[in-house]
Formats: C-alpha cells, structure tokens, sequence
C-alpha cells in the first residue's frame, strides 16, 4: 500500500533544512533592527553599516558549521588551539579590542546598545587588561581562529590566508595607511578621508576573501 506525502513532507523535501533554517535567521536578524530603531532614538545614516556586521556573523557561522576538524590526538589538539588562541588575540590585539590595561585604578566597565551586530558593546578596562569588544567582530574574528584550528589539524596549506586575515582587523590598516598617504601632500591627502569613509567595506570584503581561502585550504587538505 502507497502513502501519501503530507504537505510538511514535499516542503521539506522542496526546500533544504539549511536554508530553512537561514531564512529564519535572516527574519531574525531584519526583526532585531525594526525593533532596535523602533524602540530608541538612533536613526539609520547608511544601510551597509547595518548590513555588514550580519554578513561577519552570518558568514563566519556558515563557515564554523561547515568545518570539522579532524584531530589525531590531544598532542595534536593542543597545538591547533595554541595557533588558533594566538592568531585570535593577534588579530583582535591589532586594532586595539584586546590589550595590556591602562593607567587606570580599579576596573571600569561599560555596556552600549548599538544596533544589532554593533551592540552590545563591552569596554572593559582595568590595570591588567583592556577589553573593546564589538559582537560581530569578535564572531567574526573567532571563526577566522576556528578555521585557522581546523588547518593546523588537517596541516593545509593555510599559511597566507592565515597572514591576510590579520588585514581584516577594521579599521586597523587605515591609520597604518593615512600617515603614508598624507606624507605625499597635495591632493594624497584627501585620499584618507575617503580611506576611512570605505575601511568597513574593505575590511569586510578581506574578511570574506580571508574566511573563503581558509575554507577551501581546509576542504582540499581533507582525506
């Protein structure tokens, strides 16, 4: 005797569980930010700066669920979290989200409800240790590391993306930049204002160039 199909079994058949479950975290994300700017005063200057911290996290969570890595004992394990952890606190040390604490007296701590993605911001500074951490770069930059991890497991060839994602730090290769644009004078000058104006979208694009080469180096090195 034939069954029938219900209609959950031909939509589910019709539409992969992965995108399904994309699509809800999309509306998630797009009913977060209707609520944000809904709820408080801040208003939205330029749609990209919204959009670019779901397309870090979005993308640096695809990427972690398609990675497995492969560790041959807990000799090996160790040594995949030793460069991961470093390579994280490089590329978060950078620009200045991690570092040795100020001249400071006691602790300060301090939460901003930016815009999803943006916000919650923590800033966190005491006389040993100095927190700025922003959500979709601390995702962002945690799933370069965990690819990074996935490498060194599998030994891939992952050495020049690993270097190229230390570029992928926002804003950090910009005040590198300004300095030796602004020594040529003239019109070189301006170029960095335009510098900053764009460091987000140059910064996002490397992260996704970045994110993609460590994939791909993980995927061919796989048995």
């Amino acid at each position: 005797m034939t069954r029938t199909a219900s209609s959950e079994e031909v939509v589910s058949a019709a539409v992969p569980r992965d995108a399904l479950v994309w699509v809800v975290v999309l509306v998630f994300e797009a009913i977060a930010l209707v609520g944000y700017f809904s709820a408080t005063s801040a208003t939205m200057t330029q749609i990209r700066y919204v959009v670019y911290p779901f397309v870090w996290i979005n993308a640096g969570l695809w990427a972690i669920l398609r990675t497995t890595p492969t560790p041959q004992n807990r000799r090996h394990r160790l040594l995949g979290v030793l460069v991961a952890v470093g390579y994280f606190l490089v590329v978060m040390g950078v620009p200045g989200n991690v570092g040795l604490g100020g001249l400071v007296t006691g602790t300060d701590l301090r939460i901003a409800w930016y815009a999803p993605g943006w916000g919650p911001l923590l800033a966190f500074d005491s006389s040993w240790i100095r927190l700025y951490l922003v959500p979709f770069e601390v995702v962002g930059y945690a799933s370069l590391a965990y690819l990074v991890y996935a490498n060194v497991l599998a030994v891939a060839r992952g050495t020049i993306a690993s270097v190229l994602g230390i570029a992928t730090c926002v804003g950090c290769t910009v005040p590198i930049l300004a300095p030796a644009v602004g020594l040529l004078g003239g019109p070189a000058t301006a170029l960095t204002t335009t510098a900053y104006q764009w460091s987000y979208d140059v910064g996002t694009v490397l992260f996704l160039v970045t994110l993609g080469l460590l994939h791909v180096s993980h995927r061919r090195s796989r048995p």
